[in-house]
């Protein structure tokens, strides 16, 4: 007996089966279903302007009513003119708070930066190296890395923007956009029209508002700095790492203060269609699913569990896809990343990087990053602000008055501290070839 293909088998069980699923009611849940997954639709949907590519997002996807009240709550929260900002913050594109930022020079001290701030703090973006240099050999209960990003080049803003670039992920829509046609053809072999056509609905309104928000500009803004101000070297400080920021103000105002837009051929009526047809096709599947046959709405589910799982995977990633998309704003900078086995390491790395070109006070970078009243510390400290104000480029310490009135304990951290100091202060002039 010849065997018969998969689509032969489909349409010949489910002609003889009609009476035996007869008891089978999936009417309630083929409508409800795309209401799943609203959160993953409404990242994926964000992600659109970072890919552009305008065949993403031609499936049939659940979860299309997050879209519609995102979309819609923009609008209604001010003015159509102004929808740009309101849009980037509604999709996640901008608004997540970054972490402190300390400016050496000018000693500004921010308690919380911006969007890009975060990115770049959370990004293991690292520039053209492949991966961090080891400072230290030093087991600590406390590593931090410490990165270093030179703003060589202008950063552009306004409608100079660079365009923000991903290939994170990418191909991944294909998969969910077959699954969808897949489905269709199955419900056409079963002559269930009415699925068809609302997994078709599914397939081309997805597909026209992802098309239309790939074609979207992202635009940064940033406050332009009073005239005279000094450079805006800094750092930007958490728990378990540290970004140096060396440039202009201009520069590093656009990280720790940039404004992110997301801005749309015709403005706020193009985001008023794309409400429509998202709010268009939710509707129509809700209303019309229940009456489709049993294999049509199975076929229906299967477009949705596809889509769906592809939605939640790329909302899973989405701070891969932002950071290596938006990093491109920033025009390339030049980085250098180090991996401190202890905390004081990377604070002398931080010295290092902000002080021995300028004449901001070592420790008022020190005191930021680790304690320097307790007497281990406060000696360890003497010696490191010595050997930069000093130009030193050997490491050089001793006994001194603050080392004489340690115990044994004491002095054992201390040597410690002094070892992670050293290895630091080696690494970063052999790394920048200071003579």
């Amino acid at each position: 007996m010849p065997l018969e293909s998969p689509l032969s088998f489909f349409i010949s069980a489910s002609d003889s089966s009609r009476l035996s699923w007869s008891h089978f009611n999936l009417d309630t849940a083929s409508g409800v279903s795309i209401f799943f997954g609203g959160k993953a639709a409404v990242s994926a949907f964000a992600l659109q302007p970072l890919y552009g590519r305008i065949w993403h997002g031609w499936y049939n996807a659940p979860g299309c009513h997050a879209i519609v009240w995102e979309l819609v709550r923009t609008l209604l929260q001010g003015p159509f003119s102004l929808y740009s900002e309101r849009l980037a913050l509604s999709l996640g594109l901008d608004g997540k708070e970054g972490p402190k930022y300390i400016a050496s020079r000018s000693g500004t001290v921010m308690q919380h930066t911006r969007h890009l701030a975060y990115v770049l703090n959370n990004s293991s973006w690292r520039g053209k190296e492949c991966k961090p240099v080891v400072v230290g050999q030093r087991i600590s209960p406390t590593p931090m890395q410490l990165m270093i990003v030179d703003f060589k080049k202008k950063v552009p803003t306004g409608n100079d923007t660079l365009p923000p670039r991903s290939s994170r992920h990418s191909s991944l829509p294909m998969i969910a956009s077959a699954a969808s046609i897949a489905a269709c053809a199955m419900c056409a072999s079963v002559e269930d029209w009415l699925s068809f056509k609302m997994i078709l609905l599914g397939i081309i309104s997805s597909g026209i508002t992802s098309s239309i928000m790939s074609t979207g500009n992202i635009t940064l803004e940033r406050l332009k700095p009073a005239h005279g101000v000094p450079r805006g070297d800094g750092m930007l400080l958490s728990d378990t790492r540290i970004v140096i920021l060396r440039g202009n103000e201009e520069d590093v105002n656009a990280v720790t203060k940039g404004k992110l837009r997301l801005e749309l051929k015709g403005g706020g009526y193009t985001v008023l269609l794309c409400a429509f047809i998202a709010l268009l096709q939710v509707t129509l599947q809700l209303v019309f699913m229940p009456f489709g046959s049993l294999p049509g709405q199975l076929m229906f589910l299967l477009s949705l569990l596809v889509s769906g799982a592809c939605n939640l995977y790329l909302s899973a990633n989405e701070d891969e896809v932002q950071s290596s998309a938006l990093i491109t704003l920033l025009n390339t900078p030049e980085v250098k990343t180090y991996q401190a086995s202890s905390r004081a390491t990377a604070a002398v790395l931080a010295c290092l990087a902000l002080c021995w070109e300028s004449n901001t006070p070592p420790t008022q970078v020190l005191q930021e990053i680790v304690p320097i009243k307790p007497k281990a510390w406060k000696a360890w400290s003497e010696f490191v602000v010595d050997n930069i104000r000093e130009k030193r480029t050997q490491f050089v310490w001793g006994k001194n008055e603050s080392t004489e009135c340690l115990n044994d304990e004491e002095d054992k951290l201390l040597l410690e501290l002094i070892d992670d100091a050293h290895a630091a202060h080696d690494q970063y002039i052999k790394d920048h070839t200071i003579t």
